[in-house]
């Protein structure tokens, strides 16, 4: 799927979304107007309000008579609308029932924010950038959160649940602090069962939620990416570039995707190379320690992904918990 076919997808699914919040304005407006009809009198009186409002001031020639006449009816709208939040208050409903709820304020689901020529909003590319790379492994990736981190499931032989504890804390630390922080990449280390993925969509989870724009990926969907890229012959493949230029990208199991001649290693380091240089944060979890990473990558790669200036990496280690 190309970038154009997900905004085509994305458009339409904002599209549902305004007509959802048109829908539940509709019912909680008959909710309210139904155990109150006052609150529906009221209400139309506001909306008459303002035809009243023009009819008078067109037969005033006095500007200060019109003055006069506008602000009488601003003040009867207000006490209205005063008067309707009273009486929903008295039913224990929010004073927002009678007003659109939109899950995002900047653009209020429309998907585009900013006067013309107006542009995407951060929430329309988030899930453009979702749709382009998803792969079927985030399936309950809501349930992997900071908020169900359970150190009970580690074993205590070896220190493993302390060390978990541990990298629970720092990884935390960096979705909080993103895009700032002490540490621009992390890396997570481990062999199978470790919890590396758990931590990597937790830190996704918790920066998505704080509002900011990331793009998650497994290894595979990467060299998917680079592969279209490399034989692309249309200016529409921009898989890989939305790769480079995502503020927080995140790679789950590094080392399991396919090496295949002058893409693999080559478009690894470009991708790796250049969010360096833009100091963009990247976080990966592999279970390929240093040395088997210079093995397979090249001693240029490995340089990147294990960069102390920039990053931190957790040595995971201990018992496969999926198998306790």
């Amino acid at each position: 799927m190309t970038r154009a076919d997900c905004v085509r997808a994305v458009l339409a699914e904002f599209q549902e979304r305004r007509a959802q919040d048109e829908r539940d304005l509709y019912a909680r407006v008959a909710e309210a107007e139904r155990l109150d009809p006052e609150i529906a009198r009221l209400r139309a009186e506001s909306r008459d309000l303002a035809f009243e409002s023009v009819r008078q001031m067109m037969s005033l020639e006095d500007e200060a008579a019109r003055r006069t006449c506008a602000e009488r009816m601003r003040e009867r709208g207000i006490a209205n609308n005063r008067e309707i939040r009273r009486r929903l208050k008295a039913l224990g409903l929010p004073e927002d029932q009678l007003e659109m709820h939109y899950r995002c304020a900047a653009c209020r689901d429309t998907g585009y924010v900013g006067d013309a020529p107006a542009r995407f909003c951060d929430c329309f590319e988030t899930e453009v950038r979702r749709l382009l790379h998803e792969d079927g492994s985030m399936a309950g990736i809501d349930a992997q959160c900071f908020e169900r981190f359970d150190e009970r499931v580690f074993p205590e032989e070896g220190g493993q649940r302390e060390r978990m504890v541990r990298a629970r804390k720092l990884c935390e630390d960096y979705a909080n602090a993103f895009p700032g922080g002490k540490f621009q990449n992390l890396l997570l280390v481990g062999s199978v069962g470790q919890g590396k993925t758990f931590l990597l969509n937790c830190v996704y989870v918790r920066v998505v939620s704080r509002g900011f724009p990331a793009v998650r990926v497994t290894a595979f969907r990467m060299f998917e990416a680079m592969r279209r890229q490399h034989f692309a012959n249309s200016m529409e493949e921009q898989s890989f570039a939305e790769l480079i230029a995502a503020p927080l990208l995140l790679i789950d199991d590094l080392g399991t995707e396919p090496m295949m001649r002058n893409i693999t290693v080559e478009y690894l380091f470009t991708l790796l190379n250049e969010r360096a240089a833009a100091r963009r944060h990247t976080v990966i979890a592999t279970n390929l320690g240093p040395e088997q990473l210079k093995d397979r990558y090249g001693e240029r790669v490995a340089s990147r992904i294990l960069d102390r200036g920039g990053g931190v990496a957790l040595m995971l280690s201990g018992r496969d918990v999926r198998l306790l």
